[in-house]
């Protein structure tokens, strides 16, 4: 409101003060004195009315912008993947060089033939060289994408499902779908690094290549396809979705009811606790996709990937696609913890606070 006009007569003894609205005026109280009387009209402005549906509507919309990932989103989730996936390489090369050994080797436990391979060629050029370049680009860019979009998917299918009179609340369903896309797009898109950590890994410690880029170029030069990069793409995809998808609903689930149901609170206690039920439920839903996968880029015939998963059940049955599960996740279980640490630290040292 701004006061247009305070007019003061001496001589008249009955002024009263006017507010004027519009085109309207109202009378807001009677005689100030008996010797004086004043008429103070108060005007409204025509765009006041505009300015409060503008200020409202930009609220709205500051509200649904705050749910888009940005570029701290990325990169909290990708710093922390790269740090994981250097610190634990060794543990991941093991196993896929125990998945894929041949028949002719002597040892029947994994922990036998890891010692095997740091007595006969070392820790640093058995283990953890292999690989570890394609692994920290690859698992960085994959994280900061299915981390990334996670909870904006998460939070539209929640927004969706929800009424007028209703709050929207998260559901296992909505952690689970949102999962499954961000870990089939993210691991889509970065297979070619994958393809290439698999197969420096499983080539050691004489691989094909010195690095990932050198990798690169030769399959391209040998296939003359830039297409050969994406071998393997859509059993990646599936064990990128499946793996997301368990990773999502042990972390985000078990840290919402805990929460919700007993009042934990949010901090690093929690956060190791729901990185084991991650690495639990990552590892069985992924595990046969993870096989199928390692076994189909290594193959350098034209099969496809359904004749590979009739070979696997023709070899051990339904079990064989669980092989080395086991040691899936107790790799899993450091790598996790380790990722999900530094990921919530991370997001609250940028002014994003813990992942809710």
């Amino acid at each position: 409101m701004s006061v247009s006009s305070v007019e003061m007569n001496d001589t008249s003894f009955d002024g009263t003060v006017v507010a004027a609205f519009g085109n309207s005026t109202t009378t807001l109280f009677g005689p100030l004195h008996d010797h004086a009387a004043a008429s103070i009209v108060m005007r409204v402005p025509s765009s006041f009315e505009r300015t409060t549906t503008t200020t409202t509507t930009t609220s709205s919309t500051t509200t649904s912008t705050n749910d888009l990932p940005t570029m701290r989103h990325f990169l909290a989730a990708g710093v922390a993947s790269a740090v994981a996936s250097a610190a634990f390489n060794p543990l991941d090369c093991l196993r896929v060089r125990w998945q894929l050994q041949s028949s002719s080797t002597t040892e029947t436990s994994i922990i036998a033939f890891g010692r095997r391979i740091v007595r006969e060629e070392g820790l640093a050029q058995g283990l953890w060289r292999p690989g570890v370049g394609a692994n920290m680009i690859g698992m960085g860019v994959a994280s900061s994408l299915r981390f990334g979009y996670y909870e904006t998917i998460r939070n539209s299918l929640a927004s969706s499902n929800t009424t007028n009179n209703k709050q929207k609340k998260k559901e296992s369903w909505h952690m689970v779908v949102a999962g499954l896309v961000c870990g089939a797009s993210a691991y889509f898109v970065t297979t070619p690094f994958h393809l290439m950590k698999t197969r420096l890994q499983a080539e050691a410690p004489r691989p094909f290549a010195t690095n990932v880029w050198q990798g690169m170029i030769r399959i391209v030069a040998q296939t003359g396809q830039l297409s050969s990069l994406y071998k393997g793409s859509v059993p990646l995809s599936l064990r990128g979705s499946f793996f997301t998808a368990g990773q999502m609903i042990g972390y985000d689930g078990v840290k919402t009811i805990a929460k919700e149901q007993y009042g934990v609170q949010d901090g690093p206690l929690l956060h190791a606790m729901s990185s084991v039920s991650a690495s639990f439920f990552a590892s069985f839903f992924s595990a046969p996709a993870d096989y199928v996968m390692a076994r189909y880029m290594l193959n350098d015939s034209s099969s496809s990937v359904g004749e590979c998963i009739r070979m696997i059940y023709k070899e051990g049955g339904v079990r064989a696609f669980w092989k080395g599960w086991s040691v899936f996740f107790v790799r899993l279980t450091p790598v996790l913890l380790t990722y999900s640490s530094v990921y919530e630290q991370l997001r609250y040292k940028l002014g994003l606070g813990y992942m809710n």
